[in-house]
């Protein structure tokens, strides 16, 4: 017999070219769910070490300041000095030979005199290097591209939001999704079938119109689409009498805007590029770009494609300010407010996401009524561990194969 084990062939039919859409798409949302929970568990990890390494440690009147500074150094301290005692007092003997637990005990005793010299070292610097990243911080949540989503925060805020709506289509796409079966379990194998492909269709369905409801409000609250216009008068009560903003109109005007802020972005991007190097080297991230090198920059920039000659002109720095240092953060015409901008396209994730989910149940109903998946309201509760053949746990597999009488 073959050292791999018997190969099961696919399943035949019209379904098989879905099977193996629903297989990719899967991999890649896993995929895509493990990229977005490390970047926001870096995002995180940025944040509150930014936050303790800018906070000042001060005595005052009233007692100690900003202690959050003090302990965050305290932790780093005790982390760093203890790895280098581990490393420095490993055992030399191997585990099993006389001494060894002995030698376990003294890397213990150095582990931990090693964090308690680190956190109490923490005092020695407690105020080392606030300024450079009070500056870096400051820098990140104001004059970046991450301020227009609202700075770190802001990014793992809609990381958690991506990660939740790519469980949920994980979830679809393997039946772990909430569903009421006790109905099923009365029903025979062969009327399972429909029962749970109309469900799943009612499931698509409000997934669908929820997907719409979002973004309809998405549009009208944060886009400022007008939620009626002016209609031509045929069929109306009068002419020129208002009705509903046709979907086409909204999609279009939610494109149009979407397209002028990935301008926005563009710009920002082009400023950062200028402000990182320097910022890096501690420079004031404020106090380096000149009126005069704003101007120019704003004239490198296409902002009439997107804007009236009066708007692009309000940007400018007066002429007679040409060496005052300007923020190096893109300003919007008109005064819109740059910092969020882009909050109201991250939310877009989230009617985004239904749909996919939405597609995922028809999906799923094709799978079914094609023989690939089985109807099992059992499934939802079993463990999905390996398979030698690569099926999952509540799988079975379609053709059996039995070794013949003497193989191993």
């Amino acid at each position: 017999m073959n050292a791999e084990g018997p190969q099961t062939p696919p399943l035949p039919g019209w379904g098989a070219p879905l099977a193996r859409l629903d297989a990719a798409w899967t991999k890649l949302e896993a995929r895509l769910a493990s990229l977005v929970l490390i970047a926001e568990i870096l995002a995180l990890c940025a944040w509150i070490s930014l936050k303790g390494l800018s906070a000042e440690y001060q005595l005052g009147g009233q007692g100690e300041k900003n202690i959050s500074g003090l302990v965050f150094r305290g932790l780093v301290g005790a982390v760093l000095l203890g790895v280098v005692a581990l490393r420095i007092a490993r055992p030399g003997v191997a585990e099993g030979d006389p001494g060894h637990a002995r030698a376990v005990i003294r890397q213990n005793v150095a582990v931990t005199l090693a964090a308690a010299l680190g956190l109490a070292g923490g005092r020695l610097w407690a105020n080392g290097g606030v300024e450079y990243f009070s500056n870096l911080l400051n820098y990140m949540q104001s004059a970046s591209v991450l301020m227009l989503i609202g700075g770190l925060r802001g990014v793992a805020t809609r990381l958690t939001l991506w990660l939740a709506l790519l469980g949920a289509s994980l979830a679809t796409a393997n039946g772990k999704h909430i569903n009421i079966d006790v109905v099923m379990r009365f029903l025979t194998p062969r009327v399972r079938v429909p029962v749970a492909v109309l469900g799943w269709v009612a499931a698509a369905a409000m997934c669908t119109a929820g997907a719409w409801g979002f973004f309809d409000h998405i549009a009208i609250a944060l886009f400022h689409v007008h939620p009626t216009t002016t209609c031509d008068g045929g069929g109306q009560p009068g002419k020129g009498a208002p009705c509903p903003t046709p979907a086409s109109a909204k999609i279009s005007e939610v494109a149009r805007d979407i397209g002028t802020d990935l301008f926005i972005v563009r710009r920002q991007a082009s400023l950062d590029l200028r402000t990182w190097p320097r910022v890096l080297t501690g420079t004031n991230y404020n106090g380096y770009l000149t009126g005069a090198e704003w101007n120019a920059w704003v004239s490198e920039g296409d902002w009439a494609s997107h804007f009236t000659p009066e708007q692009v002109a309000g940007l400018m720095v007066p002429v007679d300010r040409p060496k005052d240092f300007h923020l190096p953060a893109v300003s919007i015409p008109g005064g819109q407010e740059v910092r969020g901008l882009l909050i109201k396209e991250a939310d877009l994730i989230f009617p985004f996401g239904l749909l996919m989910i939405a597609l995922r149940f028809i999906l799923r109903s094709l799978l079914a009524l094609s023989g690939q998946i089985q109807v099992d309201p059992d499934s939802a509760h079993k463990e999905e561990d390996a398979h030698p053949d690569g099926l999952r746990a509540d799988d079975e597999p379609p053709h059996s194969v039995e070794p013949a009488r003497g193989e191993a």
